[in-house]
């Protein structure tokens, strides 16, 4: 067996919109690391579909908003942004993940 070294993350992001007088410096969690692969022999008779090699992606995730301060009427000034709860070593989702 190996260890899957795909797990939360801390992570520090800045948030900023030109109408608002602030940045943000927002603390969350990210997965990251890595996840054990292979290359398959005979890959030139397999479909496309069966070469793709797994990512450390989000298992369980949720969203949290902050509000950016000195932000003018006319613009929204909240942000939602994810936390990672849990990760695991999967296929990448293009929903919500860059891959």
């Amino acid at each position: 067996q190996v260890m899957s070294f795909c797990f939360p993350t801390e992570y520090t992001m800045h948030v900023e919109r030109k109408e608002c007088a602030y940045c943000l410096t927002i603390n969350t969690t990210i997965c990251a690391g890595y996840c054990m692969t292979r290359d398959i022999n005979g890959k030139l008779f397999l479909p496309k579909y069966a070469l793709s090699q797994d990512v450390c992606t989000y298992k369980d995730f949720m969203y949290k908003t902050v509000e950016i301060p000195g932000c003018p009427r006319h613009v929204t000034p909240y942000f939602s942004y994810p936390v990672a709860v849990s990760c695991n070593c999967g296929k990448c989702n293009t929903d919500y993940s860059d891959c």
